[in-house]
């Protein structure tokens, strides 16, 4: 299940095709937002990855899509991300 689907989304045209998806965060319940290129989510939409559709976005913001757990959440569910290996 894609998360974004059940945010609202503002879709913008200038200066740039995107579309803006706001929801709750489900661990913290505040607003959250992600921008993402409407190309990139044509590519998902015909079937892409998440991860290969939205190179552009990090991973944190990838994740929000996907699971609605924005990156507060995440630490305060999972602890701070320590990047290692």
């Amino acid at each position: 299940m894609f998360y974004a689907d059940n945010c609202q989304v503002r879709e913008t045209y200038e200066p740039e095709h995107t579309y803006t998806f706001t929801g709750p965060c489900v661990v913290t319940g505040k607003e959250y937002s992600v921008t993402v290129k409407a190309e990139s989510l044509n590519k998902y939409r015909r079937g892409a990855f998440l991860q290969e559709a939205f190179k552009e976005l990090s991973r944190d913001d990838r994740e929000f899509l996907m699971s609605g757990i924005s990156p507060e959440g995440w630490d305060k569910t999972f602890g701070e991300d320590d990047e290692c290996c």
